[in-house]
């Protein structure tokens, strides 16, 4: 059923109109009617009616009803008129002046009308059961209220009224006057004879407006910097910056539009599909545009335009590193394709943060001697946010002033119209530059609507619409598409309609649209097409936006209009919550890989919000915790770990996951926020998300999910990962057989894209430390080469930091120094190139463990010291109090002893109160040798015994063996201790501690 309303003409069920209503109403009618005799009164009410009707249809309008004692009429019902509001109080005026029925006594009777404006739903034809209104609204309640208000011989109008006059006719203000059901407000009485008021307001009349001197003086002045013109929709700012768009001068015009402004890139895709039409866009098409590019940068034009090729980009660099890229190529793209020239970017207001980046890359690099760049923005709240720091001219745009009015007219043609309808068209279109030139387009056509010059912008652009005759159903449907919109999705969209390659081309004749490339058009304003998208009803709307949709999912997939911040925007103005949330989830995680954080935030709250729109709620839960892990990951990229609005996005995906069955399906948002809660160090929270991704697998296990075996990887993972670092080194090599059972390189790698890490190499990569704690020394070389084989395999670049850095620590642990030193610093550089700061802060520490003497000098313990003090900023707790040992260690080797005391003491309390004991052990040694620094040889004696005791329970002989060493040095020493320690070895195992070295890191 709702597949065929989708495809009827859009105004089958009728439309959403601006109209004018008039209510006019006989003074003191009961008192005449109760002495008049009857056929009196029926041939007065007779002569009144027709004279009335008379009045309302000679100015355009229609009567839809007679009352015992007046009339309501509507202007603009039936078809819009653009000057519907003054016809209608002009036609008040007149029928309040008509002569009225006479008391006995000669005293005269009197009318009075109200006139208001407002938006109503209009019925396509009235219903088969009765009568029905033609209209739903409160505008002719208003006006009757008006009219209520309205003394004797008067004509009061609505504020809406009286702004789309734009000072036509004289009026007096009446501030606070009460309306029932309306409050109070200030409404106007039209002074009666016509003619323009003392003091009228003009708009804007006294400023000066683009395409002034002034203005492109600016602009010819700033040729050193880019230049920003500011001002309302219609204002000119487009006609002004066309100005340096010479003929046959290299340029190239950008267009950010609202439909598509969360889409990363959308005017710069737009623009390479343009430059490479009418081949098909691929990287040799590519390469052969552009050839001074590389090929990393053909992939990052290939990425932007969804082309397969370009996710190779995706795994090789992290989201920041690839957002730098992203905006270096297509800035040499634009540069190299446009050699010299103008560059202007459209309607900055509607442009995704993505394409701020590429804005940001012009201004700063554009030689100024080749390129003037210039920009268009309704407003400047996105323009701070963005561009604050950077070089920019900003020009206020401003209405015309009357001459400059008159120079305009001059100068765009308006051959035929006599002085006073220059004057009258003027005075309508109040300094607008778009009035103006509508106007005269309007009083050009050979049939114009009756009457005078047309009074408002949003009628006449209806009536333009509307004068497209068999091309509106078109139009109207092409308005759900956005401003730009794709001749092939409005083909389908329109599918057993009239031929729409014919309708395009009659709205092009009448410059509705206009054609801005390969099987694209564009209105030719935006206010075109939002006139256009609020014609329709709203049930309309929705409808259509839902046709919109499932195109975009099923034929129209394969067009560049098909990304799921566009199907996102359709579902959701089609009330198609879920899955909208779904869509914007896909729009947000693609944003995040491209670096554009902003846009990732906005699609990750969208989402949510629709999760709330939803009726729903069991089915939402799922949705809502993705939402909120997607929010987490990005806030947590962008603000840090530790921020509140972190803690509180994964604080809410617990409190979510907690409720029955919410795991289900959602390993990946789970798995987030495990991650998000071990990494700070909450034990707590990251047992609870353990427990639920393994109910989770359970439940897909059992259900028979696609997924199941994704979900108990990720299970598995996590559990892995609480194992090793709480210690429990057995229970973690028992996850890691499962993990090895079950793990596919072919068919498991792409979890990283929803998952955030390879599980496998996750896994093995814990694995090969754990090893070397529990003593385990001998497969380390082993380990490694498969940790590298691995990454060979998987060709993720992205996760080689945490391979190199992490391989440095089971190196270190074995005493093979040098090859540690050597992994760590490639992994820095790696992960310094990736933008991976959670990686070069975390490899930094190792840095200072592996080699103490870089904390030997007073400043090389105040690096390590804003190191950790930077880990903690950002929440990343894991091994702070670990970490902290050490750096306590560097105190006391440098003489500050108590301070170091001081330190150690609370590393050893914070890591027993985070149950994460992964380096325990380790911790209370380190501690040790500070207390036996401060002459506390007993109280360091039972330091080493807890290690070795909490060692040898973890099966964590390395520590259990440096403990026991240590012990075995003090006069409280326990011989047994060590050589129990020295006993989990196996003969020939190469440790530096077996052949009697002692790791002292004290002094």
């Amino acid at each position: 059923m709702q597949g065929t309303a989708i495809r009827q003409a859009p105004d089958q069920r009728g439309e959403r109109r601006q109209v004018t209503a008039l209510f006019a109403d006989v003074v003191d009618f009961s008192e005449f009617a109760s002495t008049a005799d009857a056929e009196d009164l029926q041939d007065w009410l007779d002569g009144f009616y027709g004279q009335a009707r008379e009045i309302v249809e000679a100015a355009g309008g229609e009567v839809t009803e007679f009352l015992g004692d007046g009339i309501v009429a509507v202007f603009g019902l039936s078809r819009a008129e653009e000057h519907a509001a003054r016809r209608a109080v002009e036609a008040a005026l007149r029928i309040v002046g008509l002569p009225c029925f006479m008391f006995p006594g000669g005293a005269g009777g009197s009318l009075r009308a109200g006139v208001a404006t407002g938006e109503v739903a209009t019925r396509a034809s009235r219903a088969a059961g009765g009568p029905m209104p033609r209209m739903t609204g409160m505008v002719t309640t208003l006006a009757q209220r008006l009219q209520s208000a309205a003394a004797p011989g008067e004509v009061l109008i609505a504020p809406e009224t009286h702004d789309l006059l734009r000072g036509a006719l004289p009026v007096t203000a009446r501030p606070d006057t009460l309306l029932k059901g309306f409050g109070a407000m200030t409404v106007y009485r039209v002074v009666p004879g016509g003619g323009l008021a003392q003091g009228a307001v003009t708009s804007g009349a006294a400023q000066p407006f683009i395409g002034r001197l002034s203005e492109r003086g600016r602009i010819l002045g700033a040729s050193d910097r880019a230049c920003l013109l500011v001002g309302p929709p219609g204002i000119g700012k487009t006609t002004l910056a066309g100005t340096f768009l010479e003929d046959g001068q290299p340029h190239a015009v950008f267009h950010a539009d609202a439909l598509n402004s969360g889409e990363g890139h959308a005017p710069f895709r737009q623009w390479l599909l343009n430059r490479l039409a009418p081949d098909p866009a691929g990287p040799a098409v590519l390469a052969a545009h552009f050839p001074a590019l590389d090929a990393d940068e053909i992939l990052c034009l290939a990425l932007v335009l969804g082309l397969p090729e370009g996710n190779a980009l995706l795994a090789r660099f992290s989201s920041t590193a690839l957002r730098e890229r992203l905006e270096t190529a297509l800035s040499r793209a634009i540069v190299t394709g446009v050699p010299s020239g103008v560059l202007l970017v459209e309607d900055l207001h509607w442009l995704d943060s993505a394409s701020f980046g590429v804005v940001r890359r012009l201004i700063a690099t554009l030689d100024p001697a080749r390129h003037r760049l210039l920009m268009t923005s309704r407003e400047t709240v996105k323009i701070h946010r963005h561009l604050s720091d950077l070089p920019i001219e900003i020009i206020g745009i401003d209405a015309f002033a009357p001459a400059e009015s008159q120079a305009y007219l001059d100068a765009f043609g308006s051959a035929g119209l006599d002085p006073g309808a220059r004057a009258e068209l003027i005075r309508h279109a109040g300094g607008v530059p778009l009035f103006l030139e509508q106007l005269v387009k309007h009083a050009a056509r050979p049939n114009p609507a009756r009457g005078e010059i047309p009074a408002t912008l949003s009628d006449l652009l209806t009536e333009r619409i509307d004068a497209t005759g068999p091309a509106r159903p078109a139009l109207l449907q092409a308005s759900v598409l956005g401003r730009i919109f794709s001749h092939p999705l409005l083909e389908a969209l329109a599918e057993g309609g009239p031929d729409i390659s014919a309708m395009l081309a009659a709205a092009q004749a009448a410059d509705i649209i206009r054609p801005v490339g390969p099987a694209r058009w564009s209105f030719s304003h935006a206010l075109l097409q939002r006139a256009a998208y609020r014609q329709l009803l709203r049930p309309t709307r929705e409808a259509l936006h839902a046709r919109v949709a499932e195109l975009l999912q099923t034929r129209c997939a394969d067009l560049p209009d098909a990304t799921p911040a566009l199907l996102a925007s359709h579902q959701s103005r089609a009330q198609q919550h879920l899955p909208a949330a779904d869509s914007y989830l896909a729009a947000s995680r693609e944003a995040l890989m491209r670096g554009a954080f902003a846009d990732a935030e906005d699609h990750a709250r969208a989402a949510l919000t629709m999760c709330g729109q939803s009726a729903d709620r069991a089915a939402a839960s799922q949705p809502e915790i993705a939402a909120h892990t997607a929010l987490g990951s990005i806030l947590m990229q962008s603000q840090g770990f530790a921020a509140p609005a972190v803690r509180a996005a994964y604080a809410e995906v617990l409190r979510l996951a907690r409720a029955e069955g919410a795991g289900q399906g959602n390993g990946a948002a789970l798995f987030g926020s495990y991650s998000n809660a071990i990494i700070a160090g909450d034990r707590e929270g990251a047992d609870e998300l353990c427990r639920l991704l393994d109910e989770a697998a359970r439940a897909a296990e059992a259900g028979g999910l696609p997924d199941r075996d994704e979900i108990r990887l990720a299970a598995e993972a996590a559990a892995n990962c609480g194992s090793f670092y709480s210690g429990e080194f057995r229970s973690q090599f028992a996850h890691l057989a499962r993990i090895r059972a079950l793990y596919d390189l072919p068919r498991h790698a792409r979890m990283i894209a929803r998952f955030g890490m390879d599980i496998f190499a996750a896994a093995q990569m814990f694995e090969v430390p754990a090893r070397v704690f529990c003593g385990e020394v001998a497969p380390l070389t082993e380990l490694l080469a498969e940790t590298d084989r691995h990454q060979a395999a998987l060709n993720i670049p992205v996760m080689q930091p945490y391979a190199l850095i992490w391989g440095s620590v089971p190196l270190h642990a074995a005493g093979r120094l040098a090859e540690a030193r050597e992994r760590l610093d490639r992994g820095l550089v790696v992960a310094t190139q990736q933008g991976a700061g959670f990686w070069v802060l975390t490899g930094q520490c190792w840095q200072h463990i592996i080699d103490p003497a870089r904390s030997d000098s007073q400043a090389g313990r105040a690096e390590f010291r804003r190191i950790i003090d930077a880990l903690r900023a950002i929440g990343v707790m894991i091994a702070v109090p670990y970490f902290t040992s050490h750096y306590a260690a560097a105190l006391a080797r440098g003489g500050q002893v108590q301070e170091a005391f001081q330190l150690s003491r609370a590393a050893v309390d914070e890591g027993w109160r985070s149950r994460l004991w992964c380096w325990q052990a380790e911790t209370l040694r380190l501690h040790a040798g500070i207390t036996l620094r401060m002459g506390r040889s007993e109280d360091a004696a039972q330091l080493l015994r807890e290690a070795v005791a909490l060692a040898d329970r973890q099966g964590a002989r390395l520590w259990q063996l440096r403990a026991a060493l240590d012990l075995a040095d003090l006069p409280e020493g326990d011989a047994g201790a060590l050589a129990e320690a020295r006993g989990h070895f196996a003969a020939g195992t190469a440790l530096p501690e077996l052949d009697g070295q002692r790791v002292s890191l004290v002094g």
